[in-house]
């Protein structure tokens, strides 16, 4: 037992080097949620390993209709990218074209798209005393995601050939302005999640079979992937580089033989920092602004709550369980953080509008616990298949639609 011990402590150690990053909850675009497992004063430690999947087509809006994964921040309209160069100093690009007479018109995009992420997820908690342990969760992931143009209402009477040239003088603006083609694929990190909890297991107490409860503080280290200012389609993989801490408390209670209930409550605050963004000028799109330049974000705070009904060995060592995670993400706060009082002055608010979030996601999770059928129980691993569900229930609003799908393994000592 203690060299199998060694081996998982001297894996995560390595990993601090190499791979390890975290399960987050404020990220927008994935289900990056926690394990939840049960402990016992048996066996108190626990290492998991995932094989997942992640795929998205659109995302939500507050009034439960679907959009495109770019709209999350905002429509995009090409007048207004226009007026935005403008701002800069350059001429319209209309003018001298066949569209100049639709200046001033709304001219509405819609953004589709896909997002899609394979990879490998860590989960590890050790125990030091009966009533402290350490833990941390990590993934690696490639992702790719793409954004698809088109018209979305042809409201100025044009023909097919006039909204083929309508387009190339859309992606002319866009690639004057620095922006990439919006099609990315990133192969990563994301950021490391380091806690110390504090708790205590009860067996047998207040007609209950088994209590565990606890609270943990913990550090999000920013080393992940971040978003390309300069590419539309880019998505981080953590919190894009802002520091964080978190506090955080769970409950675990065993009703009955195998029949288990819990909760986890958290709440994440990012730190500010300064970063080169996409400004908007003109009320343009924010993954579209005109400007280039140094923005001071600090992002808002993140609350969690996540409680879970599981059933273990229903028959001959299967359960399942079943969870429910609602996050919800306030406002950030954006300041122009450019040297001196440099023009054109970028237009904030819009942005900052968009940035509170609200996630809701139904976890299924079938097992098996070797446990229950072998001899030597001691290192029979537990396999599993979770389904992450994207749903729209109470105040989902603002979020990527992402489903996951994750087969697992682990183990307790």
């Amino acid at each position: 037992m203690f060299n199998f011990k060694r081996i998982i402590i001297f894996f995560g150690i390595i990993s601090l080097n190499s791979t390890i990053f975290p399960m987050v909850y404020d990220n927008r675009f994935f289900p990056l949620y926690e394990h939840i497992y049960s402990r016992t004063k048996e066996k108190p430690s626990v290492f998991i390993g995932d094989l997942f999947v992640m795929t998205a087509n659109d995302a939500a809006k507050n009034n439960d209709d679907s959009i495109g994964i770019p709209e999350i921040l905002g429509n995009y309209d090409l007048n207004k990218l226009a007026n935005a160069i403008v701002d800069l100093g350059r001429p319209n690009p209309f003018i001298g074209t066949q569209f100049e007479q639709y200046l001033g018109r709304e001219i509405p995009y819609r953004m589709k798209g896909k997002l899609q992420a394979q990879g490998l997820a860590f989960a590890y908690y050790q125990s030091l005393t009966e009533n402290v342990g350490i833990g941390a969760t990590w993934f690696a992931m490639h992702v790719f995601s793409r954004i698809n143009f088109m018209l979305a209402e042809n409201t100025l009477g044009l023909t097919t050939e006039q909204v083929r040239e309508l387009d190339a003088l859309r992606r002319c603006m866009q690639n004057s302005i620095g922006l990439e083609a919006p099609k990315w694929s990133k192969s990563g990190f994301s950021d490391i999640d380091l806690y110390l909890r504090f708790g205590n297991i009860w067996n047998y107490t207040y007609k209950f079979r088994r209590i565990d409860a606890g609270v943990r503080t913990g550090v999000m280290i920013p080393t992940g992937v971040r978003r390309d200012a300069n590419n539309p389609a880019s998505v981080p993989f953590g919190g894009d580089g802002h520091w964080g801490i978190y506090l955080a408390s769970d409950l675990e209670i065993e009703f009955k033989e195998d029949w288990i209930a819990g909760f986890l409550f958290r709440f994440n605050k990012r730190f500010g920092r300064k970063k080169i963004e996409r400004l908007p000028l003109a009320g343009e799109q924010p993954l579209f602004g005109a400007l280039l330049g140094e923005a001071h974000i600090d992002p808002g705070i993140t609350f969690i709550f996540c409680p879970y009904l599981r059933f273990e060995d229903i028959r001959d060592g299967l359960g399942i369980q079943a969870k429910y995670t609602i996050v919800t993400h306030f406002d950030d706060l954006i300041k122009d953080a450019r040297v001196g009082t440099p023009s054109p002055e970028p237009m904030l608010q819009p942005w900052i509008n968009v940035t509170d979030w609200t996630s809701e996601y139904l976890t299924l999770k079938v097992f098996y616990d070797f446990a229950r059928v072998r001899v030597d129980k001691y290192y029979a691993p537990v396999f599993s298949l979770t389904w992450d569900i994207p749903i729209q229930f109470f105040l989902t609003e603002r979020v990527s639609k992402t489903s996951r799908v994750a087969l697992g393994i682990k183990f307790s000592f």
